[in-house]
């Protein structure tokens, strides 16, 4: 941005004016961000988090939505569409890197987008999660072209 700024010469103010309205609304956006979740507990009755400090941490990660918000962040700079899968080191949230995350995201109409997302076991029987993500979108696909 310090370059940006440097460029625009005369106009610096009015640039730096701009950035500082769309850093505003970027952050706005994040704060905006509604994340529900469900079926948290299931994860619980894998072996591998069988260990109490990491199910603590995974209970955590799961509470804390900034954490969410940033995984999500990251997850929908990498795709605006499209199923994303990320196994272990590769999950964006370090509390979740002995997990699967399984992600989706989806746009729907006039700058409406979600993220569907399946957290699970490494050895989770990606075929079946993949078939199910693809399954919620058309639902969500078929019900919002239903609803315009």
């Amino acid at each position: 941005m310090n370059k940006l700024r440097t460029d625009a010469g005369v106009y610096g103010d009015i640039v730096d004016k701009v950035l500082r309205e769309v850093a505003a609304v970027f952050e706005s956006a994040t704060d905006n961000l509604e994340i529900y979740t469900s079926g948290t507990t299931n994860i619980f009755k894998y072996p591998e988090i069988s260990d109490r400090e990491k199910a603590s941490q995974l209970v955590d990660a799961f509470e804390e939505k900034d954490k969410l918000k940033e995984m999500l962040a990251k997850v929908c700079d990498d795709d605006k569409d499209g199923i994303k899968v990320y196994i272990g080191n590769e999950v964006p949230v370090s509390d979740m890197r002995d997990l699967s995350v399984v992600t989706a995201n989806y746009e729907i109409g006039e700058g409406l987008r979600g993220t569907i997302g399946i957290v699970g076991p490494k050895r989770m029987d990606y075929e079946k999660v993949l078939k199910t993500v693809k399954t919620v979108m058309a639902s969500l696909d078929e019900q919002f072209k239903n609803d315009e």
